[in-house]
């Protein structure tokens, strides 16, 4: 579809015209994010009438311009259903969760997530960013929600401030590199147990996430296949080697990306999870290249 539709793939692509196997497929050159900045209108492969929602990312090149994404109600369909399911992992029906991401806007990722939730069963309440760190805490204690989504920075800081004046059973982190001390300070400050998102808002938000093991990242390998490529040589590296992770997005509609470089590292685990899941999983991410904002 995306060589048929797309006029980027169609010229990227046109001396790469018989793909029958991996090999092949290791072997097309990789789309990055410069190439979106420069035309991203150029990788639509639907009407502009089938667009629902755009999202315009600021970059951090010398270029000046910034990257646009495209949506489908489709694609955002597949996004709820991929938080619908990896939320269940930690939250229950009946559960109230405290929201505390950008991205407010209808078709944002605090929408998709709130729809989610009350598909889930759950209540999701959207505070939004955090920027006034008082009014947060307020929200928390008025609230007093089962489960807290943030961003690791805002709710560290949000967790060393109030200190152990507040609990809760889980908390997700999302959205930006996340550390162990991170992890491990927002857990004893709040008696919960913290579990761990890696998404782009190029991927359709959500990537991978935790399990209950808390061994890795499984990945949404329903709509998405990942790579991990050495940086250097741009070959594809197997199971266990560190690099660079690249995605291939299966399900989209109005925007494919075709073997998308993160700029993020990793390694993909060859053990299966402790949980019993056969979904692959990442190692915890590393050296994220450009922090991804959800909007």
């Amino acid at each position: 579809m995306a060589i048929a539709r797309s006029r980027f793939y169609r010229k990227h692509f046109s001396s790469f015209s018989h793909i029958r196997t991996i090999a092949d497929f290791e072997n097309l050159p990789f789309t990055t994010p410069e190439h979106i900045t420069q035309d991203a209108g150029s990788f639509l492969c639907v009407s502009p009438d089938e667009v629902s929602r755009i999202v315009t990312l600021a970059t951090s090149g010398t270029t000046g311009k910034n990257k646009r994404l495209f949506f489908t109600e489709s694609d955002q369909e597949l996004t709820i259903d991929f938080f619908h399911h990896g939320m269940s992992t930690f939250t229950a029906p009946g559960d109230n969760v405290m929201i505390f991401m950008p991205g407010q806007a209808p078709g944002g990722v605090c929408d998709l997530l709130a729809r989610a939730l009350h598909r889930l069963g759950a209540e999701g309440r959207i505070f939004g960013g955090i920027s006034d760190y008082e009014s947060a805490a307020l929200a928390l204690k008025k609230f007093c929600p089962d489960v807290v989504v943030g961003m690791p920075k805002q709710v560290h800081q949000l967790a060393t401030a109030m200190g152990f004046g507040f609990s809760c059973k889980s908390v997700l982190l999302a959205s930006d590199f996340i550390s162990d001390d991170c992890v491990s300070s927002v857990s004893a400050a709040w008696d919960c147990e913290v579990f761990t998102h890696y998404g782009l808002t190029e991927s359709g938000l959500g990537g991978a996430v935790s399990c209950r093991a808390h061994s890795g990242y499984h990945m949404r390998e329903a709509d998405l296949y990942f790579e991990i490529i050495d940086p250097v040589t741009e070959k594809t590296l197997p199971d266990g080697e560190y690099g660079e992770i690249v995605f291939t997005t299966l399900s989209t509609k109005a925007m494919p990306l075709i073997r998308y470089r993160t700029g993020d590292h990793s390694r993909i685990l060859s053990k299966r999870c402790p949980c019993g899941s056969i979904i692959r999983r990442f190692e915890s991410i590393s050296d994220r290249g450009i922090i991804k904002c959800w909007s």
